[in-house]
């Protein structure tokens, strides 16, 4: 049952009261009790928050509010941005190698990269069986893109789904806010960003002469949250060199107000400007990463999609239990805002005449790493056979 007008009132409070986070609110404890309740109870009927969700933002947009305001807790930064450049890089090349760890089979190379001017750092799981040849897989973190180490190792499932697996893992680090995509302008804070030439053009290149890694021919991109906006990107505008894609809880429109906002909340997350990125919304940059209005580049590759609904888990809930309560609020939103997004680019493949794509509904989870390991060993058996 719809319930647009109360259920965006009450959308609209708790993101305004996430965003603001007052003092007073920003602990967990008795104190955020009344909220997490309601926060709990709200999420247990996605289909009314997903409503709610889309009356406030397509509200936002009739009103010509742009983007919503960021203060409080989703202003945040990482020590180094923006990174420094050297302008004299002028030849990729891999310039360094490291053994992280080798029961993971887990490297850190260094690359320098002429397109963003400084050396890139790429975390690798290498193949079980290096005698055999193996497929590069590309997984791209989510909005914090790590400098120190990729969340799929961190917090993910990454070592797991692939302990015994005979494929390249690449993990590319310090993406911080960035979409993976190759910027217009250079941003004040998040620096100089080329992720599209850098991966298509350089990096990919490079591993692929590394005879350690025995290259079998075959790439496929995949990614959570803003990572899995980025690969389904690449994918779609670079079909013919990659095999496979996997979006996990990613938002594949950017003309849409659940897409536009999602695209402003995550760059304005560190302080970018995305007219730095794609120019004035609308133009036409900001139409070309709009997968959903075009989504033909996805019709030969296996893809694979999934998105929980929002609603929280006793497990989900005993995550939150020490964190302030805006943690546990976001989790839900977003989670509900892609489930949308996910839908829409299923329905969009379908209308342009595709039915091959495998997508996962899995129900109840929110957007957190629980939802997204659960998720990545799906997301690998749907989309190998296209690898090998």
């Amino acid at each position: 049952m719809r319930r647009p007008v109360f259920g965006a009132l009450i959308a609209g409070a708790a993101i305004t009261t996430a965003l603001a986070a007052p003092a007073t609110a920003q602990s967990s404890g008795s104190s955020d009790e009344p909220i997490r309740d309601l926060i709990v109870g709200s999420s247990a009927d996605p289909g009314s928050s997903g409503s709610s969700l889309n009356a406030l933002l397509s509200s936002m947009s009739l009103l010509g509010s742009s983007e919503v305001p960021l203060s409080g807790p989703l202003i945040s930064s990482e020590d180094g941005y923006p990174l420094d450049t050297d302008p004299s890089i002028e030849t990729p090349a891999i310039v360094d190698k490291q053994i992280e760890n080798a029961d993971l089979r887990l490297e850190r190379w260094t690359v320098a990269s002429p397109s963003m001017q400084r050396n890139v750092e790429v975390q690798i799981l290498k193949p079980a069986d290096p005698g055999a040849p193996a497929p590069m897989l590309y997984m791209l973190d989510g909005i914090g893109g790590s400098k120190g180490s990729s969340g799929w190792i961190n917090n993910g499932a990454g070592p797991e789904v692939f302990a015994e697996e005979n494929a390249t893992v690449v993990m590319p680090l310090g993406a911080a806010a960035s979409m993976y995509s190759d910027w217009l302008e250079e941003d004040p804070a998040l620096g100089r960003i080329m992720w599209e030439t850098f991966i298509t053009e350089e990096l990919a290149p490079l591993l692929e002469a590394e005879e350690e890694l025995n290259f079998n021919g075959h790439r496929g991109i995949g990614g959570l949250s803003m990572g899995a906006t980025g690969a389904v990107h690449l994918a779609n505008t670079n079909p013919d060199f990659f095999d496979a894609v996997i979006g996990i809880s990613g938002c594949y429109s950017t003309m849409d107000p659940i897409g536009r906002q999602t695209v402003s909340l995550i760059v304005g997350s560190r302080g970018g400007d995305t007219e730095n990125m794609w120019g004035p919304y609308g133009s036409e940059t900001w139409r070309e990463h709009d997968v959903v209005s075009h989504p033909e580049g996805l019709g030969e590759m296996a893809v694979y999609l999934s998105a929980a609904n929002g609603s929280l888990t006793e497990a989900d809930i005993a995550d939150y239990a020490d964190d302030p309560f805006y943690n546990m609020l976001a989790g839900v939103v977003l989670e509900r805002g892609v489930l949308d997004c996910t839908e829409a680019l299923d329905d969009a493949m379908h209308d342009a005449g595709m039915n091959h794509q495998d997508v996962e509904y899995k129900g109840p989870g929110v957007h957190n790493w629980r939802n997204y390991s659960e998720q990545l060993q799906p997301a690998w058996d749907a989309v190998k056979h296209a690898l090998y």
